[in-house]
């Protein structure tokens, strides 16, 4: 994940004051520079947090980088986790569960809805396909006569992963 990712994980509340030191040091492997940044890297796991902080604000003030907003965070996280997914660093199904638990239900998203639940960040395949994965593995028959389960769960992970790719396309591209 990159430093901004990184930033969005701890806006979600996935990250907390303790790892910020090691989010810094991400960002000097970026080749970010400033100087709180270094110091923000220094400081020991057990400092005290009002000390991290600090020097976190001032890290990003240094660097002119805006906190996101919950909403913003919320997606930046998930696509870090989505892109974590594609390059297979992630399984698929643990990851998106991970997406929907960790990132996407940290913003009230439902409340955007117009037709389909997650829709307002185009997310609605994605999650549409996953619940159908999580549906067939717990289901007690065969969905269809003509294929089995497990041939089914092959096609709705390859369907999942090929959603997760065109998610990320989408925010990328500004939707």
């Amino acid at each position: 994940m990159t430093f901004r990712q990184h930033i969005a994980k701890f806006v979600t509340g996935n990250a907390t004051i303790s790892q910020l030191p090691d989010i810094a040091i991400v960002g000097l492997e970026e080749g970010l520079d400033s100087p709180s940044l270094w110091i923000l890297a220094g400081l020991n796991k057990n400092e005290n947090p009002f000390q991290v902080d600090d020097y976190f604000r001032r890290t990003l003030q240094e660097l002119n980088i805006k906190l996101p907003d919950k909403r913003q965070a919320a997606i930046e996280f998930g696509i870090a986790i989505a892109e974590q997914i594609i390059a297979g660093k992630i399984d698929l199904i643990i990851g998106t569960k991970q997406i929907i638990d960790k990132a996407i239900h940290n913003y009230d998203f439902f409340s955007e809805t117009e037709n389909y639940c997650y829709d307002s960040i185009g997310f609605e395949t994605v999650y549409g396909v996953y619940y159908n994965y999580e549906d067939l593995v717990y289901a007690d028959h065969p969905w269809q006569v003509d294929k089995t389960n497990e041939e089914l769960l092959t096609e709705v992970k390859a369907e999942l992963l090929e959603e997760l790719r065109k998610w990320i396309e989408k925010y990328k591209n500004g939707a």
